[in-house]
């Protein structure tokens, strides 16, 4: 801060908070100090909201307006939800790490505490009015602050912010929440697929659907979280701890990385599934059915357009409604067959579609769950135990897009997906872009070898990019 007309007006909106109690010369003085001893980590509006906390006033920011353009912050929030304090070893030393959610009325945003603040989090108590200072990154979750201080207001009475750790339902959770705390009845486990990351290493990711009494989400676990997968059953009650949320296909999916936690719980859950008569299948309208496998047809490979071959098996499913035919696809083709005739399975989360000669028919891909009615195991898992042969490697190329660049990249075409790490392209892969993996597979295990986005979208980058110039140039030429 030089002359009063070169304060930003942030500052002076700051100052005016305080004119009663400290001179604007002395005021100047203390941020320019404040952000010298940061040693250019604090901007000056920053450092005048740490000042005036310091001066015991109230003006620190809301958390709707942190973000990555600030690098230190002050701000006073509601603690919504604590995670569970986890020790690590990093150069030979043991060190603490504890993650909260704090919220106000403008928003909530995630909190690491590190080493000795991690310590003391268990003395921390959902509902408490916090006051944190810190510095802003970019986390894996999105915007996060790394705290320098946390106090406790005990002016300020707890309050029950009905978002308790253990509380979250299905219903009410949303696209970008981290934190996240949930428990619900397993429905589904899946098989834990395999990748090869570069340094050689091998990364993992299974799911798990769950419901509760709000309704059903599928839950990704990542590398060691995955592990777990095989520790639950169809009916046993999962508890979450620190998962977040991310959206795949239009659909919510909470994942659970290095930092989450998962557990069988002790309470009981009301769950009823809802199921749709077969006579109430509509096109577009994703549903679960219950039947009767009556026909089972045999496996047809066919090749995809970028060269690939896949699988597909129809089936004809029947309740007391109607029938109707199912196509089962990857994976999904391989797990029933003739001996599973007259059996009842419950096909979870199918696309109705209209098939051959526009008839109606389900489609069943990797993203769909199936089981047996009146036993614990997952189709899909249940024919994988035991001692599995060595296979030959296959080669795997995919052309699908981008549902997941998280933990890993995953890259889906509807009926398959692969997941590799990201370290293998050289091209900034986000959600939703449309690429091209190279690779194989070698005991359902996945190695990328090449990442490409398809030939079309970089043509039409070029062409944006010339007809780009074509506008600069034609706007600063001047006639002759």
């Amino acid at each position: 801060m030089q002359g009063n007309n070169d304060v930003p007006k942030d500052v002076k909106n700051v100052y005016e908070r305080l004119t009663t109690r400290i001179s604007e010369e002395e005021f100047a003085k203390r941020v320019n100090e404040k952000v010298e001893h940061m040693s250019g980590l604090c901007d000056e509006k920053t450092a005048a909201l740490l000042v005036a906390h310091e001066l015991g006033v109230d003006a620190t920011m809301q958390i709707a307006s942190i973000d990555g353009q600030i690098r230190t912050v002050a701000f006073v929030g509601r603690l919504t939800r604590t995670s569970p304090i986890r020790e690590f070893t990093r150069d030979g030393e043991v060190g603490y790490v504890s993650n909260l959610v704090v919220s106000d009325e403008t928003g909530s945003i995630r909190v690491v505490l590190w080493n000795d603040l991690a310590k003391h989090a268990e003395e921390l108590e959902v509902g408490q009015t916090l006051r944190i200072s810190g510095t802003v990154r970019e986390g894996p979750y999105g915007i996060e602050v790394n705290a320098r201080e946390v106090e406790v207001d005990t002016s300020v009475a707890n309050q029950d912010t009905g978002v308790a750790k253990d509380k979250d339902r299905i219903a009410d959770l949303m696209v970008g929440l981290s934190g996240v705390d949930i428990s619900g009845v397993v429905l589904e486990v899946g098989p834990v697929r395999t990748f090869s990351r570069r340094d050689g290493s091998v990364g993992k990711v299974a799911s798990i659907s769950i419901g509760d009494q709000t309704g059903t989400i599928r839950v990704t676990l990542w590398d060691t979280m995955a592990d777990k997968a095989s520790d639950f059953s169809r009916g046993d009650v999962l508890k979450i701890t620190d998962g977040y949320t991310r959206e795949r296909y239009g659909k919510l999916e909470v994942h659970v990385g290095d930092r989450g936690a998962i557990e069988k719980g002790t309470e009981h859950i009301e769950f009823t599934e809802k199921i749709t008569p077969i006579s109430d299948v509509q096109i577009g309208v994703p549903c679960t059915v219950e039947g009767i496998i009556d026909d089972v047809g045999s496996v047809r490979e066919f090749t995809r357009n970028n060269g690939s071959t896949g699988k597909v098996r129809n089936i004809v499913l029947r309740d007391d409604t109607g029938e109707i035919r199912a196509a089962l696809w990857g994976e999904k083709a391989t797990v029933i067959d003739e001996e599973h005739r007259g059996r009842r399975i419950v096909a979870r989360d199918c696309m109705p579609k209209s098939g051959l000669n526009n008839q109606l028919e389900l489609s069943i891909d990797w993203r769909s769950g199936l089981c047996f009615l009146g036993e614990s195991a997952d189709i899909t898992t249940r024919e994988q135990s035991g001692h599995t042969p060595p296979r030959e490697s296959t080669d795997v190329a995919i052309t699908g897009t981008v549902i997941s660049a998280t933990e890993a990249v995953c890259v889906d075409n509807g009926t398959d997906y692969v997941a590799f790490d990201k370290e293998f392209s050289d091209l900034p892969l986000n959600v939703g872009d449309e690429v091209t993996v190279i690779g194989s597979n070698m005991n359902d295990m996945f190695t990328a070898r090449g990442i490409s986005k398809p030939a079309q979208d970089l043509m039409l980058r070029k062409c944006a990019a010339i007809k780009q110039r074509c506008a600069a140039f034609s706007s600063t030429a001047t006639p002759s």
